[in-house]
């Protein structure tokens, strides 16, 4: 069953075709292809003691739930195109993947396009959030070496489409072509908060960007930045805020309201910054990707991550190797209240709170991966990786149990293919 927004996407995509129909010319006749990928994929986790996800949109994952699971990979999207004219067409895209409420199919993509010339672009209607290098399409495993895009530089993203527009401008530079892209919108989906069957609404938060890209033959250039402007308060906070910010709590210590201030979700703003580089000619493979993901929020301290992944074809076979990490940034204030304990339960709850809040969505983890992709067709591949992940603060897992290290393997295969 579709979700709620996909519903509503849905008819937005039926009036874009009616729009190609009725500008179409005399004599055009609007074409349409579908297409489609799909990845179906297996992932064996050594501990037992928490559940790694591919990211925050998943509730659950392998490891404490399942020592072998068939569903943090696998997926299937079928995409629509129509066009009318050479200068507009539009797009549909349904992706059926484990995120927050299961497998349930979400309208990833539904927007109209139209191209004036070569050089400009105006989009319109569902788009991905493409706020880092190959963020748009990490659901296309075909497209890429790894079983999954690293999950410690892509599996903060909490945002994967929103509903507005976007506008493209690009142009020859030297032996490349620069482009220039902005894009506004809104968030629709919602995060899994870590908790069973507990999630945090993003719908209706504003999302805004863009980013500078250079490419050539070989080589391709981006800086990029994008925020992310919450409209829904986090679940459980509010209690915790209205009692720091209580006349009787600031007699005790006006560092409260300061802490009661940082804790909220609502009216944030995260910032997304990032610079990628990336390499491609004859055998050779390599990406080196840095971010920074900075908010003024007790609940989501900024961190700093980045990847670099290199892979060397020989005929069919792919070797690569990655190392991925996600370290937290320094914050000017670590929960602490500045009231005194054993005063009351109440008071100690309010200390105890502020302290998990601070702590619990800390994202510090490290992975070292290596890998083989094997070329089936020019349509699909098999994919075989080994990931060891050395996890110190708990953002990027699940469902974490008494005696977990932070220290596990995962053996993944996957078959990727595209039609």
């Amino acid at each position: 069953m579709l979700d709620l927004t996909t519903r509503r996407c849905f008819p937005v995509f039926c009036l874009l075709l009616c729009v190609q129909q009725a500008v179409a010319a005399d004599g055009d006749k609007p074409s349409y292809s579908i297409s489609g990928f799909g990845t179906v994929g297996a992932v064996y986790n050594s501990n037992q003691h928490a559940d790694f996800v591919r990211d925050l949109l998943q509730s659950e994952g392998v490891g404490h739930t399942r020592k072998l699971d068939l569903g943090v990979d696998s997926l299937l999207g079928l995409q629509v195109t129509g066009a009318s004219r050479d200068n507009l067409d539009a797009t549909l895209q349904v992706v059926s993947r484990r995120a927050q409420t299961g497998f349930d199919p979400q309208i990833t993509w539904a927007f109209a396009r139209y191209s004036p010339n070569d050089n400009l672009q105006f989009r319109a209607g569902r788009l991905g959030f493409d706020v880092y290098l190959l963020a748009d399409s990490r659901n296309v495993a075909y497209s890429y070496l790894w079983v999954r895009p690293p999950v410690d530089y892509f599996g903060s993203i909490i945002v994967s489409y929103i509903d507005g527009a976007d506008v493209v401008i690009k142009y020859p530079l030297g032996s490349g072509i620069a482009r220039m892209k902005a894009y506004a919108g809104k968030a629709r989906e919602k995060s899994s908060t870590g908790v069973p069957d507990g999630y945090f609404s993003l719908n209706g938060s504003d999302v805004a960007g863009g980013h500078l890209e250079y490419q050539t033959t070989s080589w391709a250039y981006r800086l990029g930045y994008s925020q992310l402007r919450f409209k829904n308060e986090f679940p459980g906070l509010s209690e915790l805020i209205d009692g720091l910010r209580s006349p009787v709590i600031a007699t005790l210590s006006p560092m409260a309201k300061t802490v009661a201030d940082s804790v909220g979700f609502q009216d944030k703003t995260i910032g997304y910054l990032s610079a990628g580089i990336a390499y491609d000619e004859g055998p050779l493979q390599a990406q080196l990707m840095l971010s920074r993901t900075k908010a003024g929020i007790l609940g989501f301290p900024g961190f700093a991550a980045g990847y670099v992944t290199v892979g060397y074809r020989t005929g069919r076979w792919t070797p690569f190797a990655t190392y991925s990490a996600v370290r937290p940034l320094h914050r000017t204030n670590d929960g602490n209240t500045g009231l005194p304990s054993g005063v009351n339960p109440f008071v100690d709850a309010l200390i105890a709170g502020s302290y998990n809040v601070a702590h619990s969505t800390l994202n510090e983890q490290a992975t070292m991966s290596f890998g083989m992709r094997y070329s089936l067709s020019d349509k699909a591949d098999l994919k075989l990786q080994l990931d060891h992940i050395d996890n110190t603060q708990g953002l990027l897992i699940r469902k974490q149990q008494p005696g977990w290290n932070g220290k596990a393997n995962l053996l993944s295969i996957s078959v990727n293919f595209i039609f």
